[in-house]
């Protein structure tokens, strides 16, 4: 199947998506390189201990503190042998959740 009719197949199959523009495609970009880059957009994302630390602006120790003690607080993932990191979503969810029953408390 040439460029051409691969672009206009995806562009068939991404109309039918709600939230996608109709954006037309050049023929010189590969119509996988268009999907692949919309891929990028929801790609989970892995964050590690230093950058926890940053999003949440509390320490390390708090942070595993709250991994001990809080059922809410988001589930580690095992990376390597002596690595973790955390899910980007379960993270903003949780600092979402935090804030929410600040909210509701008031």
């Amino acid at each position: 199947m040439s460029s051409q009719k691969q672009a206009t197949a995806l562009q068939e199959i991404l109309s039918g998506i709600p939230g996608i523009p109709d954006i037309p495609y050049p023929p010189d970009i590969p119509a996988d390189a268009t999907l692949t880059v919309r891929q990028l957009g929801t790609a989970l994302r892995i964050l590690r201990i230093k950058q926890l630390v940053e999003r949440t602006q509390l320490s390390r120790a708090t942070l595993y503190v709250l991994m001990s003690t809080d059922p809410t607080f988001p589930q580690k993932i095992k990376l390597t042998a002596r690595t973790v990191g955390f899910l980007e979503t379960e993270v903003d969810a949780w600092i979402a959740a935090r804030a929410q029953s600040r909210v509701a408390a008031q």
